[in-house]
């Protein structure tokens, strides 16, 4: 983990497994958004393969924050039936 820096908040990245469908990108913000954290950087990747035939992407989500703030985030967003997977 990353030290703070005289009050600057920590660097985070979280990298998904989304179901690629419509709202899926709404529904992740909507984690981010709620909280009051502001995404700073988003890649979006075709996934190379589908899983159970459903066709994929990965998402790479940058944010600013406590280090307490990015588990919480990523156990929210894995309640979510369009995540498959959260690193």
């Amino acid at each position: 983990m990353a030290e703070m820096k005289e009050g600057v908040p920590d660097s985070h990245t979280i990298a998904l497994l989304v179901k690629d469908q419509p709202g899926t990108l709404f529904l992740v913000s909507s984690i981010f958004s709620n909280r009051g954290i502001s995404m700073t950087g988003i890649d979006i990747q075709e996934a190379p393969a589908a899983v159970n035939g459903v066709p994929c992407l990965r998402l790479n989500i940058r944010f600013t924050g406590e280090p307490r703030r990015q588990e919480i985030i990523r156990r929210l967003l894995l309640r979510l039936e369009c995540v498959l997977e959260c690193t």
